[in-house]
């Protein structure tokens, strides 16, 4: 069964903590497999399959931070980050110093979190970007892989950010705290993928 199965069956609670999706996955009533975020302690089930343009996109920009980024830097794929006791995020790609766990990394630390869209657009800026900016995270990049834009969240106040941007496929974009990665979606991204 899934999460929203157990749930609904009555085996899971509907409201958790971060110390219960760790215990419930070492416990193995958890799949490993299974994407969510916890939001202010419910589950937000994600797509359990992404399409190929997200997945291409997102593995494009992973060997791009890799090749731009020193060794003391991690670049974490689905990780999930404990931002409080009752949030959990799987951003798509996120970027800390190693030293530092993902159970123990917090917004402050991240220094980019990048999540990939195709039809998760709408959650990635109405819901993820106020979570991120409350829990501080600094510099959250929304890569719309069909539209070929990235918007740029900065400086995050209460909430929200006050510095958004959006740039199309031929602009360059530069992390803020990491002036060594400089992203131009046309340069990475190439046909999209063959639909039959």
């Amino acid at each position: 069964m899934t999460i929203w199965q157990e749930i609904k069956a009555g085996t899971i609670p509907p409201r958790l903590t971060v110390a219960d999706i760790y215990a419930l996955t070492e416990a193995g009533l958890l799949a490993e497999n299974e994407h969510f975020d916890l939001i202010d302690g419910e589950i937000v089930p994600m797509a359990a399959s992404k399409s190929s343009d997200h997945e291409r996109v997102k593995q494009r920009l992973g060997h791009l931070l890799n090749l731009s980024l020193p060794r003391a830097l991690g670049v974490f794929v689905e990780a999930e980050i404990a931002f409080a006791p009752s949030d959990l995020h799987e951003p798509d790609l996120a970027v800390w110093p190693t030293e530092i766990g993902s159970q123990d990394v917090r917004g402050p630390d991240l220094l980019l979190v990048i999540e990939v869209a195709v039809s998760s657009i709408g959650y990635d800026l109405r819901v993820k970007a106020p979570r991120y900016a409350t829990f501080g995270v600094r510099d959250y990049w929304v890569v719309d892989a069909i539209r070929k834009t990235i918007r740029v969240h900065r400086a995050p106040v209460q909430g929200a950010y006050s510095d958004v941007e959006e740039y199309e496929a031929h602009d360059r974009v530069t992390a803020l705290l990491l002036p060594e990665v400089s992203v131009c979606l046309e340069e990475i991204d190439g046909p999209p993928a063959r639909r039959w």
